[in-house]
């Protein structure tokens, strides 16, 4: 299947865009790729095409081509913009170009709402590998149609990750669900977002307005307290659903390529389960990774996490043996043990990966290695168990995990900045207030 190419420009506006557009059109259509480019008689006023706005959600790759004549009268490229950039932060888009060209005025572009395009850029400019760095903006369209050129050379195959598109799906009938009720109520959340006033119209005309906005309530978890405001305009008009769609947001805040570290490995069509050290202070950050890596399938994990240690009953015991017996009661549970079976009995719940949540903050990671061993030793049914490690203060080094015969363990990376982890922390009692106000 040919990889379907979205090209967003304002090329009525700018000479160099149109150049731009007649010069990579033709070449990328000869390598093999569907490329689709918007004209004016697809924009009709202030409503988009069903057409346009169903290309904007179907393509692999897309190209933004901006010029500075375009920044008079923004509207078009940059709501495509929103929606292109809006799916690459979700991992739903994976390659999006920035075509800034014509001696564009970084500042003045920033202000009409194109920052996320330089942000792009940067990133672009910062890797390694492979090294091709955006042309300056003194450069020629032809230099800047032949950066693009070799960036679709390392394109290869399409990853898009399709999971996204359905967890988008899913939020999605709790906006139509709201919409329905009071559409109001939307516009006032979406105004909380920060949507301006050509998007807000977007979501009156109802063209696929519920999509759009929840890869913009997805992506706003990221920033904490501003998703909870939005939510909270949907309270009076989702009830008792307004939980379900809560479920669906909170994890979004976890990073996408952090998240993908929870998966287990694969031995055949089985999940293999391994040690995963998580550098977080609370349990329920690790679940949020877990739902992240998972696009909120529903129905395709289970995560236990242990009480803290000083909660647990005093018998004397060692603390291998505290934790073996807090280890032994999680997981009847995590496994769906029935009360009359033993763990002997366990089996693997077809398609639900199990994990169970350990912190370093109440036992050491020595301690930890031993019964995980036993435990996976003593029990066949187990294998496929996932042990997170929360590492709340310090990471262990390599050689200390070598030590304890966790050479294979994997650390979570890149690991969830403080900053990250207290936006999340207050989202999440923001979300539980809002929750507990609904009774």
């Amino acid at each position: 299947m040919a990889l379907r190419v979205f090209i967003s420009h304002g090329s009525g506006k700018d000479e160099c865009v149109q150049d731009a557009l007649n010069l990579l059109v033709p070449e990328l259509k000869r390598r093999g790729y569907d490329v689709f480019f918007d004209i004016e008689s697809l924009r009709l006023g202030d409503v988009w095409a069903e057409e346009l706005y169903a290309e904007l959600f179907a393509c692999d790759a897309a190209v933004v081509l901006l010029g500075p004549k375009t920044l008079e009268d923004p509207e078009w490229v940059r709501r495509e913009t929103e929606v292109l950039v809006s799916r690459h932060v979700m991992k739903n888009l994976p390659h999006v170009l920035p075509g800034l060209m014509g001696g564009l005025d970084p500042a003045q572009a920033r202000r009409v709402g194109f920052a996320p395009l330089f942000r792009l850029q940067a990133r672009i400019q910062d890797r390694h590998a492979p090294y091709n760095p955006p042309p300056s903006k003194e450069s020629s369209v032809a230099q800047f149609v032949d950066w693009m050129l070799e960036e679709f050379a390392h394109v290869g195959e399409v990853t898009r990750n399709e999971g996204v598109t359905e967890w988008a799906e899913r939020i999605a009938t709790y906006l139509d669900k709201a919409s329905r009720r009071n559409s109001n109520r939307v516009l006032t959340a979406a105004q909380r977002l920060g949507l301006q006033d050509n998007d807000l119209r977007q979501i009156t005309a109802r063209i696929g307005a519920d999509l759009l906005l929840a890869f913009r309530l997805l992506s706003a978890a990221k920033e904490g307290e501003v998703l909870a405001q939005a939510v909270a305009e949907l309270r009076s008009v989702l009830d008792a659903s307004l939980a379900g769609l809560v479920q669906e947001l909170l994890p979004g805040w976890a990073d996408q390529e952090a998240a993908e570290c929870f998966l287990p490995a694969q031995n055949g069509d089985a999940a293999v389960g391994q040690l995963i050290v998580f550098p977080a202070h609370l349990a329920w950050m690790a679940e949020h990774h877990v739902q992240r890596a998972l696009c909120m399938k529903p129905m395709s994990w289970r995560v236990s996490a242990l009480a803290e240690e000083s909660d647990l009953p005093w018998g004397g015991e060692s603390p291998t043996e505290r934790l073996r017996e807090a280890c032994l009661e999680q997981l009847r549970d995590l496994f769906c043990v029935p009360p009359w079976k033993t763990l002997a009995d366990v089996e693997a719940i077809p398609g639900v990966l199990p994990y169970l949540v350990v912190s370093l903050a109440d036992y050491s990671l020595e301690t930890i290695a031993e019964v995980a061993r036993s435990l996976l030793d003593e029990f066949e049914g187990l294998k496929g168990l996932n042990v997170v490690v929360l590492a709340p203060v310090e990471v262990p080094e390599p050689k200390e995990l070598e030590v304890c015969g966790l050479a294979d363990a994997v650390v979570v990376h890149p690991r969830p900045s403080d900053a990250e982890q207290s936006r999340a922390y207050r989202l999440h009692v923001a979300m539980d207030g809002l929750l507990k106000q609904c009774g």
